[in-house]
């Protein structure tokens, strides 16, 4: 959320020199992408049909893992809830499975009471310090034009707290190898979320690892070496 693709160009490399082939995108509303107004999510169900569409322009012969990062998680785990079938393994790190608990209750009340007849109130922006430990990591964020730093509207706020609580529901659809990671000091997405999912997964081959001490981005943090190395062991172990 309210960031884009070219924020992972680092991340995607790392795969490159694994061997692995990367597509990404920027999600309608972000980055480069257009269709709504910008940090807006007004269909979470289509956002997640967006991903369908590029799946679906991916080549078939070869092992397919979709790796999604905070609401990236969510679209993933949504994703693969509708059809997980062309699939080798689900990745998802600082996944928006839960509010963070540094959100006040009554915002997520008012958002969820007034997102649907009036969803572009402004709520609350996100913390930018709360993405990663690495001062250059945050100061980069906030200088990023192609990020959205205004406040989460009460549509999308909606959006994604029905898509948090479908996710929940329909965990058991996931049959497919999952790695879940998560910081064990993230702000902006709860960890505990991470940790219930894993829980309802229907795979019996699932890995959920929190790491101590990290904030929301892992592949951001002094330990994304290690992280990276991690994902990158777990792909080659499942293709």
């Amino acid at each position: 959320y309210a960031e884009h693709s070219g924020r992972y160009e680092h991340v995607a490399q790392r795969f490159c020199d694994a061997g692995f082939a990367v597509a990404s995108v920027d999600h309608r509303g972000h980055g480069r992408s257009t269709g709504v107004e910008r940090g807006t999510v007004d269909s979470f169900p289509a956002l997640v049909d967006d991903l369908v569409a590029i799946v679906d322009d991916l080549p078939t012969d070869l092992p397919l893992f979709v790796y999604g990062h905070s609401m990236g998680g969510l679209a993933t785990v949504r994703l693969a809830e509708r059809d997980d079938s062309r699939f080798s393994g689900v990745i998802i790190t600082g996944a928006s499975l839960q509010p963070a608990a540094s959100v006040p209750k009554p915002v997520l009340t008012v958002a969820n009471l007034l997102g649907r007849v009036a969803p572009n109130l402004p709520t609350i922006q996100l913390d930018g310090d709360a993405i990663s430990r690495v001062p250059e990591v945050r100061s980069d964020y906030d200088a990023d034009p192609l990020n959205y730093r205004g406040k989460v509207t009460t549509g999308t706020a909606r959006e994604l707290a029905v898509a948090m609580d479908a996710a929940m529901d329909e965990a058991g659809a996931i049959t497919v190898p999952v790695l879940i990671m998560h910081g064990s000091d993230d702000t902006l997405a709860d960890p505990a979320g991470s940790v219930r999912f894993s829980s309802r997964v229907g795979s019996s081959d699932r890995t959920v690892s929190i790491w101590p001490g990290c904030y929301h981005e892992l592949h951001n943090e002094p330990e994304a070496d290690e992280v990276l190395d991690t994902v990158i062991g777990w792909i080659d172990d499942h293709r």
